[in-house]
């Protein structure tokens, strides 16, 4: 088992080989609760409500090309495309989040 040592600040370093099992990067939130064994530490998604994500949402596709697949497509089916790419995705970080 890792061992952290708590420093002045009382800061702790995650040892690489439990940030890299969770996908722990710089910079990522994580929420901490006493738990009978010690202190859990949990990373969450947190959402940049300050930023207008239909706007950033605009940029990113107003910059991107159309591929090849997707030429032949309608924007409703294009629409669909992306909403279940974006459902896909958020499935897999709740998986990776148990």
């Amino acid at each position: 088992m890792p061992l952290v040592t708590v420093k002045s600040k009382f800061q702790v370093t995650i040892p690489s080989v439990l940030r890299k099992g969770i996908r722990l990067r710089e910079g990522d939130m994580m929420t901490a609760s006493v738990v009978d064994e010690g202190i859990l530490l949990k990373p969450v998604d947190v959402i940049d409500r300050s930023i207008d994500a239909a706007d950033n949402l605009g940029a990113i596709f107003a910059k991107s090309e159309i591929s090849k697949e997707d030429r032949n497509l309608s924007e409703e089916e294009i629409m669909e495309d992306a909403i279940a790419e974006v459902k896909a995705s958020r499935q897999q970080r709740r998986a990776r989040a148990k």
